[in-house]
């Protein structure tokens, strides 16, 4: 299903009907594993801004960030307490490390479209042909995005501002 999830079509017997959904009014309405570890994971295709987020929320929060290189160390950063866990795509892929995302703590899924993620990508590696990295992450994205939906907690918007994301990801870290 997690595949699939987004491609999903539902059939609604009434048309007019409706169905909100807001936050829940207490913490308990959200228990979960990550309310015990303190720690942040963050999530997302490079360009996304993880790195800068990561810097940023330690900045604010003086948590140490670890950003594991195989899935050994990110078996071990996410076993840990307190700590800004940024992994990188393949890591969230790895049938490793993918069941351990989700209880190691508050996971964020910092989100972009891959023409945004493509023209990040462009400007640090000073590439030419924009087109080919835009398909690049467009693939990239349709492969990855459901898996990032499969072990995430919130959705932080990386198409804005450093500063909007970071007020952003503050926010729900206090939720």
């Amino acid at each position: 299903m997690g595949k699939y999830l987004i491609n999903e079509l539902v059939q609604v017997e009434e048309a007019g009907a409706t169905r909100s959904h807001g936050k829940g009014e207490r913490r308990e309405d959200y228990a979960d594993a990550w309310r015990d570890t303190g720690n942040v994971v963050l999530v997302g295709l490079p360009g996304s801004g993880k790195a800068a987020l990561a810097e940023a929320l330690a900045e604010r929060t003086g948590a140490p960030v670890a950003t594991p290189g195989d899935a050994a160390a990110a078996a071990a950063a996410l076993a840990g307490r307190g700590t800004i866990v940024v992994l990188a795509d393949g890591l969230v892929e790895d049938p490793a490390v993918r069941p351990l995302i989700h209880g190691a703590g508050k996971v964020f899924y910092l989100m972009a479209d891959s023409s945004i993620l493509s023209a990040r990508a462009a400007e640090r590696e000073g590439a030419a042909d924009r087109e080919d990295l835009w398909r690049e992450f467009s693939a990239r994205l349709a492969v990855m995005e459901p898996v990032f939906y499969e072990v995430l907690h919130f959705i932080v918007q990386a198409g804005g501002t450093p500063d909007a994301m970071v007020g952003d990801a503050l926010e729900k870290i206090a939720y």
